[in-house]
């Protein structure tokens, strides 16, 4: 899909403002109500716009303890891959789960309450008998420098 101005504009309020009307919206951009409206469609239809959604503040809820989590798997290749990666689908402490390339084969942000939950969730969850984790590396997160959902449109 190409992306115009206006879509552009468009997404840059929605990610802010993913609650707005489509009246506000299409006056903020300046469009009427129908064109603004069959813009975030498209927009949708294309997966531009994936989901809309409320973003927790993990700490605002007891899950302060955030972490990185770097995993090396035993072998590499695709059943290893999917077998570890359909386990930490059903990990809810994982809200991030990436495969990377160098040393490390998955990078993980997870979060837990605390220390002694996080190591219970290492060892009886993530390092459970008959696992493909060969080594794993936390790297505790002591401070958020930036973090956000919203892409700059200026990037595309």
């Amino acid at each position: 899909m190409v992306l115009d101005e206006i879509d552009r504009k468009i997404l840059d309020l929605l990610q802010v403002e993913g609650r707005i009307t489509n009246l506000e919206l299409a006056e903020r951009i300046g469009l009427s109500s129908a064109p603004c409206m069959r813009r975030v469609r498209a927009l949708e239809d294309a997966g531009v716009i994936s989901c809309y959604a409320a973003l927790v503040d993990p700490a605002r809820v007891g899950l302060g303890f955030d972490v990185i989590v770097e995993v090396r798997l035993k072998q590499q290749n695709r059943d290893s891959f999917a077998r570890f990666e359909k386990k930490v689908i059903d990990l809810p402490e994982v809200v991030e789960c990436c495969m990377i390339a160098g040393d490390w084969d998955y990078a993980l942000r997870v979060v837990s309450s605390d220390l002694a939950r996080y190591q219970s969730f290492i060892l009886d969850r993530l390092m459970h008998r008959d696992t493909d984790i060969a080594s794993y590396r936390t790297t505790i997160i002591l401070r958020k420098v930036k973090s956000t959902t919203k892409i700059d449109t200026s990037l595309f």
